[in-house]
């Protein structure tokens, strides 16, 4: 088997197992065993690239990652069935189900009384007992698989390589250089942030406690301008924005429905690049599903306007830093005035309030995310145990959002349980989407999304996929970004 044909059937199953995944989360039918299967050819074909090949290092790696998830499949599968089951309340219901980790997030933003949602949430961190065995098997088949390919990864060395490495493999950074910067990061916005926290006593009329979490605030914060937004229709709305730049829409399918089995946060699956690509989120607040949705449709054209052209690991392989730039810069119009004004919100006021909320809210996932990346490299670094990383976790989220939280919380988080890596991804794209809007206000106008030219500028970037030329717009510069929420 040569490099081509092992990238031909390679694509195939993970379109399979894609598909069958985007069935899982949009709470439809869908076959555990198929998806079993198809992570066990996934495993054979990984294994394959291993034995045979050594270049290109990106599809090394990711072959390696491919095996790690394939070995642990049966595992992620056990922990979304636990969540579903295990992870609910026995005291309260929404929409007529009981409270679960599925419709956490809409039975907080909907519900008054405080006190219920302290309670569901207590109930949560005791029922993380159900989850956390799974999560440390699992992370630990990981870690283990990891270190018995150090070898091949590293020459002939005996020191490990671990999930953390990769992964900064694969955003071509050092520890040094990430931790510095996304703990510089925190550090900035730490202040600013806990200033800013009695905007809780004006939105719930309490001081925040440890149970008002990140997901809560991002639903609530909005209510009072939220009439404002209820007669946009987020996908007709981003469509129409960006299908007057060019963008073709033809590949990209939403599904806004709300299922009781679908998962609780804004997903997009790249079934087959650039071919068929889906969008799932369901409803929790009228100005967050705005965001949610134009930010999945950042990645959704990202993909479909990737070159099919290209090499096979240079259409699908691109880092997650890279990854989440066009859903960050895509998500940026809902906060921009002059954009709110294109789209029918013309309220100063409400305006205003857009611009001083969703500053306090990047704040605010500054800190969050500044404590999730940083506990989740110490994990990898330091091969923690569950409890210690409940501990450290603990510590960080004191330390950078001031606010006492049980440290288990982290394994109710969406992504903290499931990914290798991830989070950090979102705090380097923050800088570079901010980067790149900069670039393209300074050449287009800044009104740059009505202008034909910007769009195509952007899909020129989008379409070299794992080639992109980050130098073009970015100096990586956390600058731009942490005064632009710095600053009213």
């Amino acid at each position: 088997m040569n490099l081509k044909e092992w990238c031909n059937l390679d694509e195939i199953v993970y379109s399979a197992e894609t598909n069958e995944q985007y069935l899982q989360f949009s709470g439809l039918e869908y076959d555990k065993k198929n998806i079993e299967n198809l992570s066990k050819m996934k495993f054979l074909i990984s294994e394959i690239f291993v034995r045979s090949f050594s270049e290109p290092k990106i599809l090394l790696l990711s072959s390696i990652e491919n095996i790690s998830e394939s070995v642990t499949k049966p595992l992620e599968l056990k922990l979304h069935d636990l969540r579903r089951t295990k992870i609910k309340s026995e005291n309260f219901k929404f929409n007529g189900k009981q409270v679960n980790w599925n419709n956490w997030r809409q039975f907080n933003s909907n519900e008054k009384d405080h006190n219920k949602r302290k309670i569901v949430f207590d109930e949560f961190i005791k029922k993380t007992k159900y989850i956390s065995p799974v999560i440390n098997l699992r992370f630990n088949k990981i870690r283990e698989i990891y270190n018995n390919f150090s070898d091949k990864l590293k020459g002939n060395s005996m020191t490990s390589f671990s999930p953390l490495d990769g992964y900064l493999n694969s955003e071509k950074m050092n520890l040094s250089q990430l931790k510095g910067l996304v703990s510089e990061m925190g550090q900035r916005a730490k202040p600013l942030f806990m200033n800013e926290l009695d905007l809780g006593n004006e939105l719930i009329g309490k001081d925040p406690e440890y149970y008002d979490d990140f997901y809560f605030f991002r639903n609530r914060i909005f209510r009072g301008i939220e009439k404002y937004f209820l007669k946009i229709n987020p996908v007709i709305t981003v469509k129409k924005t960006l299908k007057s730049i060019g963008f073709d829409f033809s590949r990209i399918h939403f599904d806004t429905y709300d299922r009781p089995s679908k998962y609780p946060s804004p997903i997009c699956f790249f079934v087959k690049i650039p071919d068929d690509i889906r969008v799932l989120y369901k409803s929790e607040s009228p100005y967050f599903n705005l965001q949610s949705c134009y930010h999945e449709t950042g990645h959704a054209i990202h993909a479909s306007s990737i070159d099919p052209e290209l090499n096979y690991w240079e259409k699908y392989k691109f880092s997650m830093g890279v990854a989440e730039i066009f859903s960050i810069l895509i998500e940026r119009l809902t906060e921009n005035p002059l954009y709110l004004k294109d789209i029918g919100i013309i309220d100063n006021k409400v305006l205003r309030e857009v611009v001083l909320k969703n500053r306090f809210m990047e704040l605010f996932f500054v800190v969050f995310y500044s404590a999730n990346s940083l506990m989740k490299m110490e994990f990898w670094n330091k091969n923690l145990s569950i409890y210690e990383t409940s501990r450290l976790y603990e510590k960080l989220i004191k330390k950078y959002m001031g606010l006492e939280v049980p440290g288990e919380y982290w394994m109710l988080h969406h992504i903290l349980p499931e990914s290798i890596m991830y989070v950090p991804s979102y705090m380097l794209a923050a800088i570079r989407a901010a980067e790149l809007e900069r670039y393209l206000t300074n050449r287009f106008g800044e009104k740059w999304w009505r202008e034909a030219k910007a769009g195509k500028k952007i899909k020129e970037i989008m379409s070299k996929g794992e080639r992109i030329n980050l130098k073009e717009f970015s100096k990586l510069d956390q600058n731009i970004f942490m005064k632009e929420i710095s600053t009213l």
